[in-house]
């Protein structure tokens, strides 16, 4: 398990650091898969709706969307996450449990970049799907149709992520040997 230590050293070092997803992970796909990587930077500001943010989440650290700001129960101000292969909105996050943000991904052995037009339309639809999905997961659970609702969320992910994301998102040559790597 990453500490935050660790990842705080690598960011420092060198602006970024390569985390590696946890083998047996599934709370990202099929955006993500474990033994995926991802390129952390910095996150230097506000998040975008759509960012993928590594946050601290209980005892581990977690690569998930950012879907918008909220409130909690009390009135202070959070972060509203979702992994895209949950169908549950992730429990407030407080800013400061934020570590970093994904700036790139390597998946099937291929790194595609998160920055520029295309990917932030593509993170802002995906967020919008993440968001509208769990509400009709939550609002199907008293008529027991959340088991439909789930399989519709992710058939309709796995297509956008088989169609969209590749078209979205262009390659990149693998981050530099002198970027730590580290693994969650």
């Amino acid at each position: 398990m990453l500490r935050d230590d660790a990842l705080r050293l690598a960011l420092n070092a060198s602006g970024a650091a390569v985390v590696t997803i946890v083998a047996g992970d599934r709370s990202m796909e099929p955006t993500l898969h474990g033994g995926d990587a991802i390129l952390a930077v910095p996150l230097p500001g506000p998040p975008a709706r759509g960012d993928l943010l590594v946050f601290r989440q209980s005892a581990e650290l977690v690569v998930h969307r950012y879907l918008g700001s909220a409130r909690t129960r009390d009135g202070s101000p959070c972060l509203r996450t979702r992994g895209d292969g949950r169908f549950e909105l992730d429990p407030p996050v407080d800013r400061s449990a934020v570590r970093a943000r994904v700036a790139a991904m390597r998946r099937g052995g291929a790194w595609r970049s998160l920055e520029g037009a295309g990917p932030r339309v593509y993170a802002a639809l995906v967020a919008w799907h993440d968001l509208a999905w769990a509400g009709a997961a939550h609002a199907a659970r008293p008529v027991r149709l959340s088991g439909v609702i789930a399989a519709l969320d992710r058939a309709l992910l796995r297509l956008l992520t088989r169609v969209a994301l590749p078209l979205a998102h262009r390659r990149l040559d693998a981050p530099l040997e002198a970027v730590p790597r580290v693994s969650v």
